[in-house]
């Protein structure tokens, strides 16, 4: 007689994405992100690009992923339309994402609070995100390097590039909860006791 076989679970199971799980997404990649750049600076000899890739992409994702939890999430009730669900779950262009949010921050009065080293204003924000999308448009440059450099000591600059990325998905973060509280704020229905 032969045992029964134990019905073995599956180590990935496909979850349906939801908007509150996208912060939280970011905040993993971006956990990872900073993980690998601080092991990548305690090494003292020269990496090249290939092996500073995964940080640089993983950033990126992180930046993503946060900018597409705003857009989801609260912030789209700032905007006179809200913007198309399966778009902006498909899109990988940073820098439309990155509009976006910077309109929802406006609309809700949080541009005094957008502030991190290196970006002051909405303004620097675009800048910032402009020069990432000039190296990596589309997210495939740093998934998928297809031309490998010589070895250089990049060191110096995955150090500034974490710091400035850590930052500012720090700052998003921050507004993506501040943007939701105000939007709690403003959609609470007032109580008008009624007075006999």
């Amino acid at each position: 007689m032969s045992t029964p076989k134990k019905k073995r679970r599956p180590l990935v199971t496909k979850r349906p994405a939801r908007r509150q799980n996208l912060q939280l997404h970011a905040r993993c990649f971006h956990t990872t992100a900073r993980r690998m750049a601080a092991m990548l600076q305690l090494d003292p000899g020269p990496f090249n690009e290939v092996d500073a890739a995964p940080v640089f992409f993983l950033y990126r994702h992180a930046l993503e992923i946060q900018l597409k939890a705003i857009v989801l999430g609260d912030g789209g009730n700032f905007l006179p339309t809200k913007p198309d669900r399966i778009s902006t779950q498909q899109s990988r262009a940073i820098v439309w994402l990155a509009k976006i949010v910077c309109q929802m921050v406006t609309a809700t009065g949080l541009q005094p609070a957008f502030k991190c080293p290196g970006i002051e204003t909405l303004a620097d924000f675009k800048t910032f995100v402009c020069q990432l999308t000039e190296v990596d448009p589309a997210a495939y440059t740093f998934r998928l390097p297809i031309d490998p450099v010589e070895p250089t000591p990049m060191a110096p600059l995955i150090g500034q590039f974490a710091d400035q990325m850590d930052s500012l998905l720090e700052l998003l973060d921050a507004i993506a909860g501040a943007i939701a509280a105000t939007w709690a704020l403003q959609s609470e229905t007032p109580i008008n006791p009624t007075i006999q």
